[in-house]
C-alpha cells in the first residue's frame, strides 16, 4: 500500500521511460492516478509501457523542439534518460551530459508549475571506496570511467540549473529488479550452478531494489529541499559477491560453484569483445572502461542523510528483493 504523497493524483513527465528504472516509475506513478506523459525516441521499444495509459512524445532530449509542447500542467519531472555502455567517451558525454542541457533548458522555458525535479545519477559519479569504507555526500568526486565522469557532468549540468528548478540529484548504486538485463546475466549463470567471481580479492557492493529506488524517487520530488538536494539511495546494507550468490542460490532453490575467473583473462575478454563489437560497429558488452569497475574492491555508499531527510526506509533487503525479481524471471521464462 502507498503511503500518501502529494504526487497523488499529479502530471508527471518521465524520461527514460522504457528503460528499467523509467518503466518501473512510469508503473509507480500510474498506480498513485497520476497523469503521465514519456519522452520517447522513434525506434524506443515500448514492451514495458502500458501506452493506453500514458502519453508519448516522440522525441530527441538534444533538440528541445521536437518536445516542448510536453511541459504544458506537468508537476513534477523525472529525468532518468541515459545510457550504462557506449563505445566512447562522446557517447557518454553527449548522452549522460550534454543531452540535459536543453532537457533542463526547456523545464525552464516551457515549464509553468514544476515541484520538483529528480535527476538520476550514479554512485560511480563518485567512484569506489577504500574496503571497510562508505563514500556520502561529502566524498571528493574522483569517478574512474568515462561513464563515471559522464554522470557526474550531467550531476553538475542539473545542480546549475537547481536556482530555477527544484532539483534532486539521487545517486543510486547497483539497481536489480524485474526486466533488468546485466544483472541477470549474473542469476542465470547461478541457474546454470556457477557463481562467478572476479579474481581472489574480496568484493563489497551496495544494492538497491528497483522498487525502492523508485519510492526514493517520488519521495524526492514531492519535497525537493534548496540547500540539501544530493543524496545515496541504497538498501542500507552492505553485500559482499558471497552474500548476492547465496541469496540468489536461495531464491532460485538451486547451488552453484564458486567460479573464479582471472582478472588477467578478463582483460583479455574485454579486448575480444572491444574488437568484435568494432568489426560490427556495435557497443561492446564487455569493454576496458567496464573492467575498470570490476577490479574495485569496494562500491559502497551511505543512505543515511537520505534516510533522515525523507523519513525513508527501503522495504526491501537483499533476499526480498531477488525473490521477487527471480520469481518475475522465471514467470517470463527467462530462467
Amino acid at each position: 500500500m502507498n503511503e500518501p504523497s502529494p504526487i497523488d493524483g499529479s502530471t508527471a513527465l518521465v524520461t527514460g521511460a522504457t528503460g528499467f528504472i523509467g518503466s518501473h516509475l512510469v508503473d509507480a506513478l500510474l498506480e498513485r492516478g497520476c497523469e503521465v506523459h514519456c519522452i520517447v525516441r522513434e525506434t524506443s521499444n515500448l514492451q514495458w509501457l502500458d501506452t493506453s495509459r500514458v502519453t508519448l512524445h516522440t522525441g530527441d532530449l538534444h533538440h528541445p523542439d521536437t518536445y516542448k509542447d510536453c511541459f504544458a500542467g506537468v508537476d513534477y519531472v523525472f529525468h532518468s534518460a541515459g545510457i550504462t555502455r557506449a563505445r566512447n567517451r562522446h557517447e557518454y558525454l553527449h548522452n549522460n551530459a550534454r543531452a540535459c542541457i536543453p532537457f533542463y533548458q526547456s523545464c525552464i522555458k516551457h515549464g509553468r508549475q514544476i515541484k520538483g525535479v529528480v535527476h538520476v545519477s550514479s554512485l560511480a559519479a563518485v567512484g569506489p571506496t577504500p574496503p571497510e569504507q562508505k563514500v556520502d555526500e561529502d566524498t571528493p568526486c574522483h569517478p574512474l570511467t568515462y561513464y563515471g565522469k559522464s554522470k557526474l557532468t550531467g550531476e553538475e549540468i542539473a545542480l546549475g540549473y537547481s536556482s530555477e528548478l527544484p532539483m534532486v540529484v539521487l545517486r543510486p548504486p547497483v539497481v536489480y529488479g524485474e526486466r533488468e538485463v546485466n544483472f541477470f546475466s549474473y542469476l542465470k549463470a547461478i541457474k546454470w550452478h556457477a557463481a562467478i567471481k572476479i579474481g581472489t580479492t574480496p568484493r563489497t557492493l551496495s544494492l538497491i531494489y528497483v522498487k525502492d529506488l523508485v519510492s526514493a524517487m517520488i519521495r524526492a520530488a514531492a519535497a525537493p529541499d534548496p540547500v540539501q538536494n544530493v543524496f545515496f539511495t541504497t538498501d542500507g546494507h552492505v553485500y559482499s559477491w558471497d552474500d548476492v550468490a547465496q541469496s540468489a542460490m536461495q531464491a532460485m532453490g538451486v547451488r552453484a560453484q564458486t567460479l573464479i575467473i582471472p582478472v588477467a583473462v578478463m582483460g583479455f575478454a574485454a579486448l575480444i569483445s572491444e574488437f568484435v563489437a568494432k568489426m560490427r560497429d556495435q557497443t561492446p558488452l564487455l569493454d576496458r572502461q567496464r573492467l575498470i569497475d570490476l577490479r574495485q574492491s569496494s562500491w559502497t555508499a551511505s543512505s543515511d542523510r537520505f534516510f533522515s531527510h525523507y523519513s525513508f526506509e527501503p522495504l526491501f533487503d537483499l533476499n526480498q528483493g531477488l525473490r521477487q525479481t527471480c520469481d518475475w524471471y522465471k514467470q517470463q521464462g527467462w530462467l
